[in-house]
Formats: C-alpha cells, structure tokens, sequence
C-alpha cells in the first residue's frame, strides 16, 4: 500500500481529521479538581477537532471557514488561550508538560510545529520536504509519521534540547499513527499486509512486535509499561492491552458492541463505546479489572483522552462540536453516574440558551 499523499485543500484536510486524529494520554499530574462531575471546556459556536490532555492543559483544533487553529485551556483556572493562529491549517495539536505540538501547512505542505507554554514561543520542529503528520511528544521527543519521499509513511523522532531529528521506523509499507511515553515508541504498522501494534525503545534502538494477531489492530495509546489498541480480530472491534515488560497481553473489553479510540494514562483505560445505541465513554481500572461508565449522555462523545483523574473528549451537540470534561474522582463519589452527566448537561443547555 503507497503512501498516502494529504491534499492540502480544507476539504481534505477536515476528511484527514477524522482519518487521523486520536487522543493520548503522557505523564499523570495533580490538578486542581472541578466541582462538579462534567464541565464544559469549549463551546464556542462551531468545530472543535478532538482534544488531548495532559494534566492541567487540554488543547485542540478549531475550525474556521477556510482554516483552523489551535487553542489551550487550564482547568485549574478555566481559562482559555490562544497557541497558534498562523495562516493555513493546524490540527493534531498534542501536550505533554510546558510544550504543545501540531500539524501545520503554512508552507504548502505539512510540518510539524511546537509551542513553550510557559513563554508563548513557537518553534518549527521539521519544515522539510513531504508531509509530516500526527505528531505526538513526551518531555524532550516529539514524534510524527513521514512522508518526506519514501515510499511508505515512516515513524520519525526529533530531540528538542538539541535539535536532532532520528528514524524510528522506516519498514516497508506504513506506518502510522505514533504514541509516545517516555523511552517507548508505539504504532500501528502494515508490514504483514493487516495493521498491528509494534514498539521501539529509544535508548536502545530496539524494534519490538507487539501485537501481530489476525485482522486489524489500530489506534494504540500506551502509558508506562502499557500499550492499548482497538483490535478487529473478531466480528467487533474490541479493546486489548499488552504488558511490555512481561510480554504478556490481556482483553480489556470485548462485548458485542464497537468500541474505539482507547486512551490510557496509569492505571485506567477510556475508550468510546456504542453498546447504548450511540456512541458514550467507558472506563476500566487494569489493577482490579473493573469497568465503568463515564459518560452515557444523550448526545455522542467521541476521542477521549486522560490524564490522572480527567478525561476529556469531543461531544456533538446541536450545531456545534464541543470539548467537555469530566472528574472521575467525583464519579467515584457519585451513585448515578449516568443521571448525574445528564443532568449536567441539561443544566449547561438551559444556560446556554
């Protein structure tokens, strides 16, 4: 399978979106916690692109009538503020810590780009030739799949203290779609002729299969030693897991109904679920092998991200796509889980309107 070349028309850009975007958790931090179960993030009238999260920062794309941008907020203070606003298209914006990273084509194709929180600087992190996409960052790396001429779509790594840009995997056929925490690199890649879920450590060089089953494995998020991807082996897609340390992997959910897009950070995996009709989101604890509803509203949530106790995700409502937020340390306080997200949202509409 060739690579896929990106049209840099807005059409194509908002089909790419929905193609590549995918949330992902990096290092769990303490926020300041909100006061209720669920809080709206942005709804702003119009398109939100799917968030990601890092401890106390969520960011995400918005779109405009012929771009889109991206934006940031602190849950601890609610407040919302602007990272990039370039001329052309941003999306995919990741965080992890001081520093956002994002797609950008204001070059007339696309480039990887990142942003200083603490000093509102932007930074280019690879303007070369070809498209560079999907990037995704953890303390000093940030990583991206490549299309700068090579016959397939590659995983590349750049160093930000020192500037220094690394393959990671340059395989035949794609791969696509990196997750990065720490010194482990994850992806899912075509090289068997289905997709599946490979790994690489930084420190060492070394390439490591993770998941080489039958059918499709897509979408992997990892945290620490763990790695969770949607898996289409059987006539569903279900979500497993894999301990990179003992090589062993493990079913997280595998009812009959379609789950996708799983988020880890620690000890909790979120995904998005459809067993009620539409799609909500679903929780599971791996230490004691419990799962949990997140959030069953009546409207659909899609691409959530965690990080420490908050999960966040985009929700389409009415007209808009919104990003919303939730505690789970107060769902584990609260008996209804389900009733409480309504009725919070119920309450935001009646203010809304």
């Amino acid at each position: 399978m060739k690579k896929i070349i990106i049209s840099l028309t807005f059409a194509a850009c908002f089909l790419v979106l929905a193609a590549y975007l995918s949330p992902i958790p990096i290092h769990s931090k303490s926020t300041k916690k909100p006061s209720s179960a669920k809080f709206p993030i942005c709804t702003d009238n119009g398109f939100q692109l799917p968030p990601n999260l890092d401890g106390d920062i969520v960011v995400w794309a918005k779109l405009k009538s012929n771009d889109s941008d991206i934006y940031g907020y602190r849950i601890s203070t609610g407040k919302k503020f602007t990272i990039c606003t370039a001329s052309g298209v941003q999306h995919s914006p990741d965080v992890d810590g001081d520093i956002v990273v994002w797609q950008d084509n204001r070059n007339g194709n696309w480039d990887i780009y990142g942003y200083r929180i603490s000093t509102g600087k932007e930074f280019p992190i690879c303007t070369t030739n070809g498209n560079q996409s999907f990037p995704r960052v953890s303390g000093d790396i940030v990583v991206w799949q490549d299309e700068r001429g090579f016959d397939y779509s590659d995983i590349c790594g750049y160093r930000i203290s020192t500037g220094k840009e690394f393959v990671i995997c340059a395989a035949n056929d794609n791969q696509l779609k990196p997750e990065i925490d720490g010194d482990i690199v994850v992806w899912q890649d075509h090289r068997n002729g289905d997709y599946d879920i490979y790994g690489y450590q930084i420190s060492t060089g070394k390439e490591f299969a993770i998941c080489t089953n039958n059918k499709l494995q897509e979408s992997p998020s990892i945290s620490g030693d763990i790695t969770v991807w949607q898996d289409r082996r059987d006539a569903n897609s279900a979500i497993y897991g894999y301990r990179i340390s003992t090589g062993q992997e493990f079913a997280i959910c595998t009812n009959k109904d379609s789950k996708e897009n799983p988020s880890i950070d620690g000890d909790t995996v979120v995904w998005q679920n459809y067993r009620n009709g539409s799609s909500d989101i679903y929780g599971y604890r791996i230490s004691t092998g419990e799962e949990f509803p997140i959030c069953k509203d009546r409207n659909p949530q899609l691409y959530p991200s965690i990080s420490g106790d908050i999960v966040v995700w985009l929700e389409i409502r009415r007209n808009n796509w919104d990003i919303y937020g939730i505690s789970l340390e107060h769902l584990r306080r609260t008996s209804n889980v389900a009733g409480n997200c309504r009725m919070s949202t119920e309450t935001f509409e009646k203010k809304r309107d």
